[in-house]
């Protein structure tokens, strides 16, 4: 799905989204040790995929989710008895 070379810090992102499935440009630059500036770089290889969705919309402070990764930990919480 993804397209990226095999050394791209797209994939530190993929893997990071298994952590962290809701991301932003800040906790990708305190994460990984990249410029903040640099983010887009890295989330729309997987916003092409599918594997990530923007949140907001607007040119600031904007805000990707996993929604693979979402539903995964939302069934796993669901067959684990989340409690109330």
């Amino acid at each position: 799905m993804i397209t990226a070379r095999s050394d791209s810090t797209v994939w530190k992102v993929a893997d990071l989204l298994t952590r962290r499935p809701v991301v932003n440009a800040v906790l990708l630059a305190h994460e990984l040790s990249v410029e903040s500036t640099n983010a887009h770089r890295y989330l729309n290889p997987l916003r092409k995929a599918g594997v990530l969705i923007e949140t907001t919309n607007g040119p600031r402070n904007r805000v990707w989710r996993s929604p693979e990764v979402l539903a995964a930990l939302d069934a796993f919480a669901e067959r684990a008895g989340r409690r109330g």
